[in-house]
């Protein structure tokens, strides 16, 4: 059992003599963690305790593992010691724990910059970073924390993505972890072993003129058991399209896969498609293509299944009513938010209870935020009561955070965080909301922490990372729900 934080400072001042001299052996568990008592912030943060929080920092190419009950870093890899010039740490999801503080695994995808003006840097990152996918292990059992490398899983496969990676919950919990990129157009679903095996790829294309999607298994070399889609292999635009720029010229073929997201109760999984405003919702027993929503107001709820041939199902797609980036389903699966953007930059509901989800109906829309601001990322929380999301915006505007009901499906607050924010992340007692920001790259940045109840925020933790992802380390796969698994 997870010892509290009022008891581990209880013990700590109790044998304090003992651990002087025996180097705490008796608490292990808790060697290298901070005790702040008697400090000036202890009783503000000792409400956070259990919440161990992962944060990528996309611009500064390390990951940092931060106790938000202290609150402090307990460890740090910077990851260009793995060998990647000016490494992009994209997006990071984490394998529950029971006790997070003496160790979790966690994933976390890198993209190269590519183009010059790509997330508005400088010319020099055009030929720097890399498209890879790493199992990485915190350990935190001893007196000194430390993070490493598990597995390089682009290399161990021969696919290296760099957009989205969920992990499984529900029925495919302790099972898959999901892959996703949108310049190469590809999602990589692999066991979560330390050598990880590949369990099913797919490859979405659209045919410009007969107007048709197609999603296809695409397979490893029988010879090798590998893809031959590493480094920049297989891509079809020189970058990943930025927030807003859904609808710029590319690759006709190009559909900017955005991720997988897993559906909670349900054995089904969603390819989300940002260029034509769709998801294609998957069958996770038998990776079969199942429905393509048409999330777009003014659309059909799907897109009609006219071809099925070998391991390629197409769709027909007349019309792009609106693209969509980040979408999910609510921790009890009885809805699915898809964020549209660009043209029309409302949330779209879904019922999204029926095993068959052809049948899946739009319900609601969630509206109102004009034309400066396209909602991004959502956000559970572990009763479904309430959800919450990114609203984002160039600079220099900041963009903001909203607090959405799911009986009236309207927004009850909201918070201007700071400028360009992004994903949102309940605390493990659902109480609190979590939400970084990471100023442009350049700019201010932190994390802050939102009082679901009261709509208050109760902290905020100044980091210079530039994050575009974190994650709240769960404690078991009911937790899971709520993290980045079925909602980015």
């Amino acid at each position: 059992m997870a010892m509290s934080r009022r008891e581990f400072l209880q013990r700590s001042l109790t044998f304090g003599t003992i651990g002087a001299t025996s180097g705490l052996t008796g608490l292990s568990a808790f060697a290298a963690r901070h005790n702040p008592i008697g400090e000036g912030t202890a009783e503000l943060f000792e409400k956070f305790d259990g919440n161990v929080v992962l944060l990528a920092g996309k611009y500064s190419g390390l990951v940092h593992v931060m106790d938000l009950a202290v609150p402090e870093t307990l460890a740090w890899f910077p990851y260009g010691l793995t060998g990647m010039d000016m490494p992009i740490a994209h997006h990071i999801a984490a394998m529950p724990s029971a006790d997070p503080y003496s160790g979790f695994d966690f994933y976390q995808t890198f993209q190269p910059p590519m183009a010059p003006y790509v997330d508005e840097n400088s010319p020099e990152w055009r030929n720097r970073g890399d498209f890879r996918m790493y199992k990485m292990r915190f350990d935190g059992s001893g007196k000194q924390n430390r993070i490493s490398l598990v597995s390089d899983i682009s290399a161990a496969t021969g696919m290296a993505l760099g957009v989205h990676v969920a992990i499984g919950v529900g029925e495919n919990a302790n099972k898959y972890v999901a892959f996703a990129d949108g310049q190469k157009d590809m999602v990589l679903i692999t066991t979560v072993d330390d050598n990880p095996k590949t369990v099913r790829a797919f490859r979405l294309d659209y045919d410009i003129l007969a107007r048709q999607l197609s999603v296809s298994h695409v397979f490893p070399d029988p010879a090798t058991g590998k893809f031959d889609y590493q480094g920049r292999k297989g891509v079809k635009t020189t970058h990943e399209a930025m927030l807003g720029e859904e609808l710029i010229p590319a690759d006709t073929t190009a559909v900017f896969v955005d991720a997988f997201t897993w559906h909670p109760t349900l054995p089904l999984g969603a390819i989300l498609i940002r260029r034509l405003g769709c998801c294609c919702i998957v069958d996770t027993r038998t990776w079969e293509p199942l429905a393509l929503l048409s999330t777009g107001k003014g659309s059909p709820d799907n897109f009609q299944l006219v071809k099925q041939q070998g391991d390629t199902w197409t769709f027909s797609v007349p019309a792009v009513v609106t693209p969509m980036h980040e979408s999910g389903f609510l921790t009890n699966g009885e809805y699915f938010l898809a964020c549209n953007n660009v043209l029309q930059n409302l949330v779209t509901v879904y019922q999204s209870t029926d095993p068959n989800p052809n049948k899946w109906k739009k319900t609601h829309f969630v509206e109102g935020f004009g034309n400066m601001y396209m909602p991004m990322h959502t956000g559970n929380v572990p009763d479904s009561r309430w959800a919450c999301l990114t609203l984002w915006a160039r600079k220099p505007n900041n963009g903001f955070v909203c607090k959405i009901d799911t009986k009236t499906w309207k927004v009850v607050a909201k918070w201007d965080i700071g400028p360009d924010p992004h994903t949102v992340d309940c605390t493990v007692d659902g109480k609190y909301m979590t939400a970084v920001y990471s100023g442009h790259q350049a700019g201010q940045s932190g994390l802050v922490v939102i009082n679901c109840h009261t709509d208050k925020i109760e902290a905020r933790i100044p980091s210079p990372s530039g994050h575009h992802d974190h994650v709240v380390v769960p404690r078991d796969w009911e937790g899971m729900k709520t993290s980045r698994s079925t909602s980015v």
